[in-house]
């Protein structure tokens, strides 16, 4: 029978859909003034596999791409710590027009101009301790000869055909374009064209003969998967976007360009007349990386078990390429797509958006040297939700990094190993529990259900809010019950004092690993917190209280479990 609960969404679908939208909610549950309690979901037994869009070669490396592969970096190391094999990947998108006309003004080929970028990408990622496990370009031999094959598979099932496109064409955005999606505008030099309503790029007119993907055909399989799977496309709003998108009828889609008109693509099979249009080439990129074997060769389609990808990480300007086109794609060769993309917003400094005009753009590696890498990324992805744009500013991060890493996680730390208090250097054996204890014992293991629940819609945001407020709870804990008079009037209620904040502090810190990358790794050494307790968490039972054993001695400290404070800029 179906639940009180499911009976209530389905009568008020659209309603709870406008909530969503119009408050950046993601489920039904977010509107309960009660909060809701989740048990830690068991480790699957397929690989985790998940990935952040392939990086256009037409730049160097910018805050979009660095928060894109930060929270494909949170995800694969929560789900790493959480004792799940995983497979992240990232890499460079390398062939179009663009990126042949952006060698050829630096009087380069494509091949040495891409393998340059493809470096920087590959510097900055390094640069700022992403944990990715394949680095794919679209110019490897074992991409084209995966995507040939697909090609090859569409083909055999009539899906691709030979048609005439007549319509608008975005060099800058690789993307054909309808007279709905484009408006009158002007153009860099202020000469008036049609610009993309959503990119506000130049478009031209072209008529090409180009291969066509039977797109429209797909349109209630597409449908199908995105309304028969709620977290299909997380926030829940580009879900509903895309669906309603897709409802008003999907046209069949250019899949090629002529070689003379762009030259640098994978070759088609059987004509030598054309090269693949980008998107096509470019979706694949996941589908080849989870083919790949341990030596180096490509598997069969269905020999890795790593396929479908678990989540796609991308930006809301390529949603509808990888919410539409690609599992249209994937269903007519034969693969299930993937069973989650999440779509986050841009960024902006100070309020304002980052243009090369107003030489506001900002390096986040030199951020990242300037306040700390865990600061940083602890900074993005709590400071942005997937539903709304991230706004960056110097005193915006010296507040969280201030209040938030240093006082209410870096205080805990100290007050719970300092020798003036715990003068033994060790965990105390507790005595008797109060209800006091009790409620702050239960919040803390609680924590883990929580974060796991957000770590899979994902909602890395509240899940880090999730934490701190624990953590604040801890500090609350800390006052009312003054561990340092205890100290000096109760020392057998100090010892159970003493152990309530070091377990809490143990389990918050062991949670904040997938961001908190230095740091908690430090902290957890600092309490003497064995390392088979860091990770596996159900096996372990490692987020239960009372996992340390009494009398376990204290690490040693390092600079790395301690976050200096900045001076807060004037307004």
């Amino acid at each position: 029978e179906m639940c009180i609960r499911d009976r209530f969404n389905q009568l008020n679908e659209n309603a709870i859909a406008e909530a969503c939208s119009a408050l950046g909610a993601q489920e039904p549950t977010d509107f309960l003034r009660v909060r809701c309690a989740y048990r830690m979901t068991p480790c699957q037994t397929k690989p985790f596999m998940v990935t952040t869009p392939i990086y256009y070669v037409n730049a160097a490396p910018h805050i979009g791409h660095v928060y894109s592969t930060l929270v494909a970096d949170a995800v694969a190391r929560y789900h790493r710590a959480k004792g799940e094999e995983v497979f992240f990947t990232t890499g460079t998108d390398e062939h179009g027009q663009k990126v042949a006309q952006a060698a050829e003004k630096l009087g380069k080929t494509p091949q040495e101009f891409t393998d340059g970028v493809a470096g920087e990408f590959k510097k900055c990622f390094e640069a700022m301790h992403f944990s990715y496990d394949h680095f794919i370009r679209t110019t490897d031999a074992l991409h084209e000869k995966s995507v040939q094959e697909i090609w090859q598979k569409l083909e055999s099932t009539g899906d691709i055909y030979v048609g005439k496109y007549q319509g608008w064409y975005c060099i800058s955005d690789e993307a054909f374009l309808t007279d709905l999606n484009v408006k009158d505008g002007v153009n860099r030099e202020g000469v008036p064209c049609k610009v993309s309503i959503e990119s506000g790029n130049e478009c031209k007119w072209v008529e090409e003969e180009n291969y066509m993907f039977r797109l429209s055909k797909f349109e209630e399989p597409v449908l199908k998967w995105l309304k028969e799977n709620p977290r299909s496309v997380v926030p829940e709003f580009r879900r509903r976007e895309v669906i309603k998108f897709v409802e008003g009828g999907l046209l069949d889609l250019s899949i090629s360009r002529k070689k003379s008109t762009c030259h640098w693509g994978i070759a088609i099979p059987g004509t030598d007349e054309h090269v693949m249009y980008v998107w096509l080439d470019a979706l694949s990129n996941y589908f080849t990386s989870s083919r790949l074997g341990k030596d180096g060769t490509l598997l069969g389609w269905n020999e890795s078990g790593v396929w479908p990808a678990d989540l796609h990480v991308l930006g809301k300007d390529i949603n509808k390429f990888h919410a539409i086109y690609w599992p249209a794609f994937l269903i007519a060769a034969g693969l299930q797509p993937p069973t989650s993309l999440v779509v986050h917003g841009w960024w902006t400094k100070d309020k304002q958006k980052i243009s090369k005009s107003l030489g506001n753009g900002f390096d986040p590696i030199q951020k990242a040297n300037e306040f700390g890498h865990d600061a940083l990324k602890y900074f993005l992805l709590r400071e942005s939700s997937f539903c709304d744009d991230g706004d960056y500013s110097d005193r915006n991060m010296i507040l969280r990094l201030n209040a938030e890493l240093a006082d209410t996680l870096g205080n805990l730390v100290m007050r719970c190993t300092a020798e003036k208090i715990n003068d033994k250097q060790e965990w105390p054996e507790p005595n008797e529990i109060t209800e006091k204890d009790r409620r702050m014992i239960q919040a803390m293991e609680a924590l883990g259900g929580t974060v796991d629940h957000y770590f899979l819609i994902p909602d890395i945001q509240r899940a880090l809010i999730a934490i701190f407020d624990v953590l604040r709870m801890l500090n609350t804990y800390t006052t009312e019950t003054a561990p340092w008079t205890l100290k000096k009037t109760d020392e057998v209620r100090l010892a159970t004092v003493l152990r309530v904040i070091m377990e809490g502090v143990r389990i918050c810190v062991t949670l904040l690993q997938p961001v908190l990358c230095d740091a908690a790794p430090a902290i957890l050494t600092q309490l003497g917190v064995p390392v088979e307790l860091w990770s596996h968490w159900e096996k372990t039972n490692a987020l239960s209280f009372g996992r340390i054993p009494s009398g376990t001695p204290l690490g040693l400290a390092t600079p790395q479990a301690k976050f200096n404070k900045k001076d807060v800029p004037a307004l």
